[in-house]
């Protein structure tokens, strides 16, 4: 009974909720056409009367504006507001250049940063971006100087010292109380022997006794002897010595003084107890007093080339051929400034004695057309490759920044495009400074490019036929191959005509001035210095003075040429020695390094300049 009523009562309910829903879906989906036909009247803007239609169906939506493209500032405009320090580009375009290795982005990131300085933020970003694109001492100040306004005391130190040897770097230095042991490590990494001097000798010279910093006292020492002031260095140099005896550095110094103040007897000791540090100086001692064999056996214990040179060279000397050739081999196995002349020399006593070993000797001199003549083999001479090249980017850019007047920004243009090159972008480099008349860095560039690949562009720019006309004159006047000529005046003075170098020779051929003086009187001429830097006139003198020298040493170029370069007197008294038995010998009996290498220099352009253009 109960069941029978719960089942009616379900039906019941059943019942009204379908009549409930029979009204309801009406009105429900009357309101879904009500909320399209609002949606419809928003998008498409038009208002429509119920049951109208429109002429044609639209069917777009309202999107959010696109935003206006950033457009990048230009160089006018960035260098514009560093000069006025008034906003002129948003920061949004500054951003966008920012990252770019270029000029823009060199100014792009000098501007940011001062923005955030004036805004109290950490601009160090910034400054860092700069000097890695381009660096200069004043924006490495004022990275520096806004490290310590923000008290990053430490990074601020680093920088500061970097910036040593400028007085405002040392003063702010002062101020932080910076540990001087860490000031003379800054001079000591650049050389700076006389501001280290200046700064440590209050500290030694005025109160020696209250100081017992022994890493001062030896960098103090360091420094005198550096400028070969050993006299004041000695007592220094005695007392660290007696303080330890086994630092090899103090050690060394302390002989160094000791030799230099006549105390020879005891420098020997010391620096026999130093070993193969020691040994160079050893064995100039030894040969000072005329102990050759026992000098030639310490210069040999070295491992420096200069000293096993030299111990050949006695040996040598002393007719010990085999000696000889074993020190000269191991000279010719190390780079440097004694490399080729040590091969050539074993090659030469090699050949006396009937040696066939000579390949890595061979080896060595192949580099070297000179060397390769002189032992009467050909040069061995690179296959030449001609290569299609176009101006980069970044030189065209430069090009239109000093059209425009903004030199500084061609510069800086020039400086952050040419940090990493391609093979093309040397040669590209190469012309560009060869046409603007800069002979120094073409010839750099060229050479540069040769490391790369052997081109002939890159030849013709690393031997250029500069000054053209006044050479072939002056060649003809004097009987001389303009090869020879354009190979002195590079090696000289890479075609610079106002090249002056420390001794006082001037020009293109780098003529002295009493040299010059005499070439003028012997012509029936009146010159001054000056005059030596007209390029006709230094080339007229220089060829005349080589022509001079030709005649005098029987048309020989590597004496004539060891004349220009060291005078024929020092010439004759080279070509008197126990060394010259015939004219192969000539060149390694040269004593002046200089002019040894010189020699060679010379007639290797000379024999490019022949091989490239004749």
């Amino acid at each position: 009974m109960a069941l029978n009523k719960i089942s009616k009562g379900f039906r019941v309910l059943r019942r009204k909720i379908s009549i409930g829903l029979l009204f309801l879906i009406p009105v429900l989906v009357y309101a879904l056409f009500y909320v399209i036909k609002t949606q419809n009247k928003s998008v498409n803007s038009v208002n429509y009367e119920y049951g109208a239609q429109p002429t044609e169906e639209v069917t777009s939506v309202t999107l959010p504006a696109s935003p206006t493209p950033i457009a990048p500032p230009t160089i006018s405009e960035l260098i514009a507001e560093l000069e006025s320090g008034k906003r002129v580009v948003a920061d949004e375009g500054l951003l966008l250049l920012a990252k770019e290795e270029s000029a823009l982005g060199y100014y792009s990131n000098l501007i940011l940063a001062n923005r955030y300085e004036l805004e109290g933020k950490d601009a160090s970003e910034y400054y860092r971006a700069a000097l890695s694109l381009y660096p200069t001492e004043e924006v490495h100040f004022r990275l520096a100087n806004h490290l310590m306004k923000n008290e990053r005391l430490e990074e601020a130190e680093k920088e500061y010292l970097l910036l040593l040897p400028d007085d405002e770097a040392l003063e702010v230095l002062t101020e932080l109380n910076t540990d001087l042991e860490k000031i003379c490590e800054a001079y000591i990494s650049k050389k700076e022997w006389k501001t280290l001097e200046e700064i440590l000798k209050p500290i030694f010279d005025q109160k020696p006794n209250e100081n017992t910093n022994t890493m001062l006292m030896k960098y103090y020492a360091q420094a005198l002897i550096e400028q070969g002031d050993f006299k004041r260095a000695m007592p220094f140099c005695k007392q660290l010595y007696g303080l330890d005896t086994s630092d090899l550095n103090i050690a060394w110094y302390y002989a160094r003084c000791l030799e230099a103040t006549g105390q020879s007897s005891e420098a020997l000791k010391v620096y026999s107890s130093i070993g193969e540090k020691g040994a160079y100086r050893q064995g100039l001692i030894l040969q000072n007093w005329g102990r050759n064999m026992e000098a030639a056996d310490v210069l040999a214990s070295s491992n420096e080339a200069v000293s096993i040179w030299r111990a050949a060279r006695i040996w040598d000397a002393a007719g010990m051929a085999e000696k000889a050739i074993e020190a000269y081999t191991r000279v010719a196995s190390i780079a440097g400034s004694y490399q080729d002349d040590a091969a050539y020399r074993a090659f030469i006593l090699s050949k006396r004695l009937g040696k066939s070993d000579v390949d890595k000797l061979l080896e060595v001199l192949s580099f070297h057309p000179a060397w390769m003549v002189r032992i009467g083999k050909e040069p061995v001479v690179p296959q030449l490759y001609d290569i299609p090249y176009q101006r980069p980017e970044y030189l065209k850019q430069a090009a239109i920044y000093e059209g425009d007047g903004y030199t500084d920004a061609a510069i800086i243009e020039l400086a952050i495009g040419s940090k990493s090159t391609s093979l093309e972008e040397k040669l590209a480099l190469g012309d560009w400074y060869l046409e603007r008349g800069e002979y120094y860095n073409a010839i750099l560039w060229g050479i540069r490019s040769l490391s790369d690949q052997p081109t002939r562009r890159g030849y013709e720019l690393a031997y250029p036929k500069l000054f053209e006309e006044i050479v072939i004159d002056a060649s003809e006047k004097y009987n001389l191959e303009p090869a020879l000529i354009w190979a002195v005046i590079r090696e000289e003075s890479h075609f610079r005509h106002d090249a002056v170098s420390r001794a006082g020779a001037i020009g293109l051929m780098q003529i002295m001035p009493s040299t010059g003086k005499d070439i003028a009187s012997r012509l029936g001429l009146t010159i001054t210095d000056n005059d030596l830097l007209n390029p006709e006139i230094n080339i007229r003198f220089g060829t005349f003075y080589i022509n001079s020298m030709l005649n005098m040493f029987n048309a020989d170029i590597d004496k004539a040429m060891a004349a220009y370069n060291g005078g024929p007197g020092n010439v004759k008294k080279w070509l008197n020695s126990s060394f010259v038995t015939s004219d192969e010998d000539f060149p390694t009996a040269i004593t002046f390094l200089e002019t040894q290498e010189y020699i060679t220099k010379v007639r290797n352009s000379y024999l490019i300049y022949k091989w490239l253009y004749d």
